[in-house]
């Protein structure tokens, strides 16, 4: 038999994470606004293109990345293209593929952002998790992770046990 409900304790848990996801998000999201003239969802993708190799990566690729809808991803690309944070490259192995690269600008944008996300994080996030529940909550969502995205790639180094496991 399959249970209908959560118990108290995972039910309150839920909760608490979609509003205190919400409330962060929305916090962390302002601040960049205000403080660095970005969204979080620019951060987050300028801080993507940032990390890969030659500072570059597929559309799609990078969609995954973000968590977001290629259509959307295409929109963000559009406007941070705008602001010469980043350009689009056509593949030279597939015609049909563009990369974006993030350009000097766009890491001199995201290094004045930096300070801003991070004091963010520190006080709205990370300031309420002591060592041993930040080890529980990474767990968690890793293993969700691992569940809803398994192929995902670019997702794995936050479940590295999956992605560790022997290739059989």
């Amino acid at each position: 038999m399959v249970e209908k409900n959560l118990d108290a304790t995972r039910e309150q848990a839920w909760r608490a994470l979609l509003k205190g996801h919400a409330l962060l998000v929305a916090r962390l999201d302002a601040d960049l606004q205000h403080e660095a003239g970005m969204s979080l969802t620019s951060y987050d993708v300028l801080v993507q293109l940032s990390e890969a190799p030659d500072r570059r990566l597929p559309m799609a690729e990078l969609a995954r990345a973000v968590v977001y809808s290629r259509s959307g991803l295409t929109r963000l690309v559009d406007a941070l293209e705008r602001r010469g944070w980043v350009v689009r490259e056509r593949s030279s192995t597939d015609r049909r593929s563009w990369f974006t690269v993030i350009t000097d600008d766009g890491l001199a944008a995201l290094e004045r952002a930096w300070p801003v996300h991070i004091a963010g994080v520190r006080e709205h996030f990370a300031a309420h998790a002591d060592p041993d529940q930040a080890r529980a909550l990474g767990a968690v969502f890793g293993a969700v992770i691992a569940d809803l995205a398994p192929d995902v790639e670019e997702l794995r180094h936050f479940h590295p046990q999956r992605s560790e496991e022997p290739k059989t």
